[in-house]
């Protein structure tokens, strides 16, 4: 990690949601998430050879790298198990990834074991049925404004962005602004690119 630091005035910590959500935020200690919908809009390409093909935002994956340089975990979620999917997550330093992933409840509930961290601290976004009893149980649960009903109501907060365009970039800046750990995130990032 780089030592340099960066003139970057527009830079600061401050979180730009409600105090609730941002007091929320500020205990997260592992970002989870699900892949269709949330990391991708939720589109697939069929080829007829088989092959599934997804869109993943750019954006999203420069937060991912943010979260290594102030130690938030990162967990993805997901019901389904493509190998796009699996290629483009295995570049970010994602702590686990659990693929074709039907029990998400469980499978967070383990992780958290594992890493000792409570799910009253760990933030989840997502985006249709197969999330909602995960929602139901973490501190932060989030929803992208183009999930189904049902995940809306339950989340404590909505990303201005849809999945795919930079949903998981807007929770992973709320989280590192909340904690106080967005400046240094970014100026570590830039030192080392």
């Amino acid at each position: 990690m780089s030592e340099k630091n960066f003139d970057l005035p527009e830079l600061n910590n401050d979180a730009d949601a409600p105090p609730a959500v941002i007091e929320k935020a500020a205990r997260v200690e592992i970002v989870a998430m699900d892949i269709d919908g949330v990391l991708t809009d939720g589109h697939t390409w069929q080829l007829d050879s088989g092959e599934q093909l997804l869109c993943f935002s750019v954006q999203d994956g420069i937060s991912l790298n943010l979260c290594r340089y102030v130690g938030v975990k990162l967990v993805v979620l997901s019901g389904r198990d493509i190998p796009a999917a699996r290629i483009r997550m295995e570049r970010f330093p994602i702590e686990e990834m659990r693929l074709a992933c039907i029990d998400k409840v469980g499978a967070m509930r383990q992780i958290a074991d594992q890493y000792d961290v409570p799910l009253e601290r760990v933030a989840y976004i997502g985006d249709d049925l197969i999330d909602l009893p995960l929602l139901g149980l973490v501190g932060l649960p989030v929803a992208v404004p183009n999930a189904i009903a049902e995940v809306l109501s339950a989340a404590s907060w909505v990303t201005n962005r849809p999945g795919g365009e930079g949903a998981v970039r807007e929770l992973i800046t709320l989280v590192l602004k909340a904690r106080g750990d967005y400046v240094k995130a970014v100026q570590s990032y830039l030192g080392d690119h």
